[in-house]
């Protein structure tokens, strides 16, 4: 699971949620205390702010960050509540336990993990007070050790420079960070990551002058061999790949930092490690586990050295092997295919019985887990969380979809996880029975049609998979009913557009929360950084689709964005900013309210905008076209014909051979070509189509032909064929421009761009980096393919999004990105999947400015 979705899947079973409304009912009593007279108070989503009204904070400076212990951060809290209110320094915290623990967590983001309370010294003198008089304090407090910063004396406190208030710039990818002012004063990127590190412009106050050239110096590990590279890093420590002296064998070192990675029950990794060590003591001999060469500490952690299994994770092996991603499987692949899985299958049973014979419960069976070496035998790795039979203690950490429900005991454990395994291997979807296990049946039944499975092959996966949880969740009434006949909208072999239709906005309407001032949909927890109002998983993207295939948009929910706009910030994005919320505001007969947002964010710029779509110069660009389109002012035109040309020209410069720079329509070069295509239309000038194909050669370079004759986007050891990275996203900038060029040198990729749009499988429904995103830009280009091939392959791609839909209330919904909780944005949800359809089977319009000559984006209405 990606590490930013643990925290927002504690606070609700169905959606994503902020961790906040989860902690709600365990927040400190100091959230709430009644200040004294001079003091006020401010609430974040995940923290407290405590500050004197009379005291200016400096824009950056050395910061305190205080660490502690789940048992003891109540205590800590107080000393530090008091202190700071007696010394009169500003200070924030965590609101509560839950959120501490989280934070603190195994997937827990690195740099930011141990941070538990924060102070704001004013200048040298005070922070020398507050490091000498805290620390008096709290001695001998205990906590994680924070890794983005400096450690002060043996103690819970640490130190960084830093930003003290939100102050933003571009990076060297155009992402829109937190920044720091450089001694010229330009704003520069404020880089919180997992070491410690000191802008070497920063000034250094005497008081810690010693500290940071005492850590600056250190050079040894204290380890006993030498590490060679880092194989995984998480929270609880890092893996790596090491070798005894300088010709010894190679070996593993799994690190384990104390008081962090924790697990649900608060058990830190330190003690976790020293399990591991035990249990494969037990199992010394067993084969298909590696062999353990005892317990280390350096540095304040523990390290368990192990023997280096040399092969591929059976995730590796499965990308590398499964015939599926590719646009035609062939019989003879998919049963040789078969053959191999069943075969891995047999040696993860016999693995296991060995095992369990031993008197061991694995504990955590899941892919990553499991080794495929050279000569194709399987070993076991990471028995962290394995226990003995005779004292069996439940795991409190799991991979989502292999992790058994509460009620299975002991050996059961194991038996699920390698139930979900068996349907894993043939449709790596096991996650989403996290969401509603009553899919299990379905996938089964899937399985059976596609592969030459043996008869009883799913008959383990039907009895373990499909069982609901006996965890208080028996009872999920919204999800599951009109299971078939949702199914058979979707896959009856002649569309019922406006019965899918109809039922998909059902389904998004009622998972509305008018009442919630944070958001208007449920949506991906990108939601809770960006806003909950933008196009990509806000309320203006979940309502523009309704608005674009003519279902219909709620008066209230339209009230509802128009009163949010009013009163949250402006930030600049077409997609993730609130640029996109103004189009949609004036395309649902709110211009008043429109323009307002449009005038407080020329107001509001403060930072050059980035190359990107999604949040850059291009998304303002075509939102400024298509205000000047609506009120004729020739200023809003060439406002936009200038950000084009200024993304276009800065692209130009920098982006050819440069390796961060991302690819595709949201992120990268395809996204300014798109607006200069557009701004073409507009004026008849050939120099942007000239600059467009330009462009669109920048993010083609990006991309490699692979051996199935696809063209995607190279990211790293993937390759991407979707909207917002991928190729996909590249071949509609493409149709843009082939509307008009069609003879452009460009154009021999337009069939290589759609067969890598025409996968049987992919692993999640979303608009963004799904099926629907790949079935939206089938439907834009068809008229480039054969028209039966084409609707063929929209009649397919329609009919495998039964594969991922979970019916809500009885209506057509769909899992967000990871899919462990239901989403309705546009970006990863069921507006997404409704927008795709609706220009598969209707030809309603897609993606704003996308889509054949002009493109024009749907009417202005008036709602009610």
């Amino acid at each position: 699971m990606d590490n930013r979705y643990e925290a927002y899947a504690f606070a609700d079973p169905l959606f994503y949620d902020s961790p906040r409304r989860w902690g709600a009912h365990e927040e400190f009593a100091a959230v709430g205390r009644p200040l004294p007279t001079g003091w006020e108070r401010g609430d974040l989503e995940l923290w407290t702010v405590v500050r004197p009204v009379d005291v200016q904070l400096p824009f950056q400076g050395w910061k305190i960050h205080v660490s502690s212990c789940l048992e003891t951060a109540e205590e800590v809290l107080e000393e530090v509540h008091a202190y700071c209110l007696r010394e009169r320094i500003t200070f924030k915290f965590l609101r509560g336990l839950p959120i501490l623990q989280v934070q603190n967590s195994k997937y827990a983001a690195r740099g930011a993990s141990g941070k538990f309370c924060t102070l704001y010294p004013v200048d040298d003198a005070e922070l020398e007070r507050c490091l000498d008089g805290l620390g008096r304090l709290l001695a001998g407090r205990r906590g994680p050790y924070i890794l983005s910063d400096l450690r002060w004396g043996e103690g819970p406190l640490y130190l960084r420079y830093g930003g003290f208030a939100e102050r933003y710039c571009r990076n060297d990818t155009g992402e829109r960070v937190l920044a720091l002012a450089g001694p010229d004063g330009r704003l520069v990127p404020d880089v919180r990551g997992a070491g410690f590190a000191v802008p070497a412009w920063a000034p250094v106050p005497a008081c810690i002058a010693p500290a940071v050239a005492e850590r600056a110096a250190q050079q040894d590990t204290g380890l006993p061999y030498t590490v060679e590279r880092v194989l995984h890093f998480s929270n609880a420590g890092g893996v790596y790949l090491a070798r005894d002296g300088a010709d010894g064998p190679q070996v593993v070192l799994k690190e384990a930092r104390p008081y962090a990675g924790l697990d649900q029950r608060g058990v830190d990794a330190v003690t976790r490690l020293r399990n591991e060590h035990d249990i494969l003591l037990r199992l010394a001999g067993v084969p298909g586990v590696p062999a353990q060469h005892g317990l280390l500490t350096a540095w304040e952690h523990e390290f368990l050295v192990q023997e280096f299994v040399e092969g591929r994770s059976l995730s590796e092996w499965l990308t590398a092997r499964y015939p599926l991603i590719h646009p035609d499987a062939d019989k003879a692949s998919v049963a040789e295919y078969t053959r191999e899985a069943l075969g891995i299958v047999d040696r993860i049973e016999e693995a296991l019985a060995a095992i369990h014979a031993r008197g061991v419960v694995f504990g955590d069976l899941h892919p990553r887990n499991l080794i495929i070496r050279p000569d194709g035998d399987l070993c076991f790795i990471d028995f962290e969380l394995a226990s003995t039979v005779e004292d069996f203690v439940r795991p409190a950490l799991g991979a989502a979809g292999f992790t058994a429900p509460p009620g299975h005991t002991g050996t059961q454990i194991d038996r699920y996880g390698l139930a979900a395994i068996r349907l894993w291997l043939f449709l790596p979807l096991a996650q989403l029975l996290a969401l509603d296990p009553g899919k299990a049946g379905e996938l089964a039944d899937a399985i059976e049609r596609r592969f030459p499975v043996p008869p009883g092959y799913t008959d383990e996966i039907r009895r373990l998979l499909g069982s609901a949880p006996s965890d208080g969740r028996t009872g999920r009434p919204e999800l599951g009913g009109h299971r078939a006949e949702a199914r058979a909208l979707l896959a009856a072999p002649e569309a019922d557009w406006p019965g899918i239709r109809d039922s998909l906005a059902a389904g998004i309407v009622a998972m509305a929360t008018p009442e919630r001032a944070d958001r208007l949909f449920p949506g991906d927890v990108a939601q809770f950084t960006h806003g909950g109002l933008g196009l990509a998983h806000g309320a203006a993207g979940v309502l523009y689709a309704l608005h674009a295939t003519g279902a219909g948009v709620d008066p209230e929910h339209v009230r509802w964005l128009a009163r949010a706009a009013r009163t949250r910030p402006a930030t600049a994005g077409l997609y993730s900013g609130t640029h996109g919320v103004a189009y949609v505001l004036d395309l649902l007969g709110e211009r008043e309210a429109a323009l307002g947002l449009l005038r407080r964010l020329t107001e509001a710029s403060a930072d050059e905008p980035g190359p990107g779509l999604a949040g850059g110069a291009p998304g303002i660009a075509l939102t400024l076209l298509h205000f000047a389109g609506a009120t004729g002012e020739p200023r809003l035109l060439d406002e936009a014909l200038a950000l084009a040309r200024a993304s276009a020209d800065a692209l130009e410069k920098t982006g050819r051979g440069d390796p961060r720079r991302r690819a595709g329509l949201l992120a990268g070069a395809s996204g300014t070509a798109l607006a200069l295509v557009r701004l073409y239309e507009r004026t008849g000038e050939t120099a942007l189509l000239d600059q467009a194909e330009t462009l669109l050669e920048l993010d083609l370079d990006r991309c490699a032909s692979i051996a199935d004759g696809t063209l995607q986007v190279v990211d790293g050891r993937r390759v991407l064929p979707y909207l917002e990275t991928g190729s996909a996203g590249i071949g509609l900038a493409l149709d843009a421009l082939l509307a008009h060029r069609p003879d452009s040198p460009s154009a021999d990729r337009e069939r290589p761009i759609r067969r890598a749009a025409e996968p049987e499988f992919v692993i999640q429904p979303g608009l963004f980096n799904g099926r629907a995103g790949l079935l939206g830009y089938l439907a834009v280009t068809r008229q480039r393919a054969d028209e039966a091939e084409a609707t063929a392959l929209l009649g397919r791609q329609r009919a495998l999004l039964t594969l991922h839909q979970v019916p809500y209330r009885g209506r057509l919904a769909f899992p967000g990105d990871q899919l462990l909780r239901l989403s309705a944005d546009l970006a990863t949800g069921s507006a997404g999947v409704l927008l795709a359809l609706g220009t598969a089977l209707a030809g309603t319009p897609f993606l704003p400015w996308t889509g054949g000559p002009g493109a024009t984006p749907p009417t202005t209405t008036t709602p009610g």
